[in-house]
């Protein structure tokens, strides 16, 4: 493979996993939306935000999700929506991360699409931490060699990528698995 080859699959790997990041904060952000109630509870207990500020704070969260996404779908803007997104799932790992070391695994950190909520662990923030990496990578990408623009296949592995994401998700909740939490 030569290096123009290299260049022009890591360009599309990276706007693959761009449609994917930007499919993921939309559906978050929708998620919030649709949940407002719990979404307002989850901001008081897992983020710690006063009532006050718990429905301002929501709103900002789905707005920043949603830029994020929309910037990640634009070449022209992808690295700024890429460096959002890192910074979105940073901000959500700190806060898993907080809430473990506090001893409140068992609080709801709205994190699934499911109605359920799942103690706090390895998985989270891994899955988290893994999202970062790969935000940062994409705007490395996007920043130093160019952005390709989104192509219908990318959409259609982005909403593959968005159902397996939610099939890990639903089999990570299994008590059996569950059951060798490292965290």
């Amino acid at each position: 493979m030569d290096d123009a080859s290299l260049v022009g699959t890591v360009q599309s790997f990276a706007a693959q996993m761009a449609t994917f990041q930007a499919m993921l904060l939309a559906a978050s952000a929708v998620h919030k939306a649709a949940r407002w109630t719990h979404s307002l509870t989850v901001m008081r207990q897992f983020a710690g935000v006063p009532g006050v500020l718990a429905a301002s704070s929501l709103g900002a969260a789905t707005a920043v999700e949603l830029a994020a996404g929309a910037l990640l779908m634009m070449p022209a803007y992808r690295t700024a929506g890429a460096v959002l997104a890192a910074l979105v799932w940073t901000l959500y790992v700190a806060l898993i991360v907080r809430a473990v070391v506090q001893g409140r695994r068992d609080v709801d950190c709205g994190c699934s699409f499911g109605p359920t909520s799942r103690p706090l662990g390895s998985y989270q923030i891994t899955r988290n931490v893994v999202l970062a990496a790969l935000a940062v990578f994409i705007a490395c990408v996007s920043a130093f060699q160019g952005a390709v623009p989104a192509q219908a296949t990318f959409v259609w592995g982005g909403l593959a990528l968005v159902a397996l994401y939610g099939a890990l998700d639903q089999v990570m909740a299994l008590q059996p698995l569950r059951s060798g939490e490292l965290i």
